[in-house]
């Protein structure tokens, strides 16, 4: 009877540590998984805002638009994965660079948007509490320059 007891005492060490690596295993590929699928939901999103802001201005930029303002509802969903989220930009030069970032999370992505030489950045940030956001473009001409000048912004 001492055999079994002790054989069982022996091996509920393995069994245990067995079972812990295999919580632990689980638990990484379940982060991953979740994480990977957060990463395709910003993706998508910046893609959708990106190929939204480069067109409104090819658009506006054709010769045949004169100063105008148009305004486009947000293409942006209100939570990613469930989070809140803002949206800031950056110009620098050409480029401009949206920043995704998530309150409560520390997670945020960025991503660009290749404009023309007229474009511009008016300071704004898309927060997605914000209902009825939309992304403002205005053709303007501008007397500093001496020609007409795109400025895109959230409002």
């Amino acid at each position: 009877m001492a055999s079994v007891v002790t054989e069982h005492v022996i091996l509920l060490a393995p069994v245990f540590f067995t079972m812990m690596i295999f919580a632990l295993v689980a638990n990484a590929v379940a982060l991953n998984y979740s994480t990977q699928q957060r990463e395709i939901i910003i993706e998508g999103a910046e893609n959708q805002l990106t190929t939204t802001l480069s067109q409104l201005y090819s658009t506006v930029c054709q010769t045949e638009i004169q100063e105008c303002i148009i305004t486009k509802s947000d293409p942006l969903p209100e939570q990613i994965d469930g989070q809140t989220y803002t949206v800031s930009g950056k110009m620098n030069g050409n480029v401009l660079s949206l920043t995704f970032n998530f309150p409560g999370i520390p997670l945020s992505d960025e991503t660009v948007v290749n404009l023309g030489p007229l474009a511009q950045w008016g300071p704004s940030t898309f927060s997605s509490t914000v209902k009825n956001s939309v992304i403002r473009v205005e053709k303007y001409y501008d007397s500093a320059v001496g020609d007409l000048r795109v400025k895109l912004s959230f409002g």
